[in-house]
């Protein structure tokens, strides 16, 4: 049986990748870097992920039976591996988007702790 998306992964920014690619194969699919220039693309730079963190997530992603890949047909250029996400994948963002919703909650109520808490020390809120 599949771990829940969010706790099958370290911590750190890498833990973010997974959610970062399915996206920009929700919305584009593609090669790996041009899956990383859509991430940067529409997050306004905010989200620079690892080229070989995000190839290493494509594979385990592909492992899974969330991505496919097959090589490119370009007559120019070295060969690429182009991914495209499958129904599987979909059923993983999906579990991603409810996963980040809920720690979006508790970050926020968090914020209010802390801001309540320096308020009361007389420090910045």
């Amino acid at each position: 049986m599949r771990q829940p998306c969010c706790r099958r992964r370290g911590g750190g920014g890498g833990a973010l990748v997974e959610p970062a690619a399915l996206a920009a194969l929700l919305s584009a699919g593609g090669y790996g870097y041009d899956l990383r220039r859509t991430i940067l693309d529409r997050t306004d730079g905010e989200v620079d992920v690892d080229v070989g963190g995000l190839y290493r997530s494509l594979r385990r992603l592909e492992e899974e039976g969330a991505v496919v890949s097959r090589w490119s047909e370009d007559e120019t250029g070295p060969r690429r591996r182009e991914y495209q996400v499958t129904e599987q994948g979909i059923e993983l963002a999906e579990q991603w988007l409810d996963a980040l919703r809920q720690r979006q909650h508790l970050d926020e109520l968090l914020v209010g702790l802390l801001e309540g808490g320096l308020a009361g020390a007389g420090r910045r809120a």
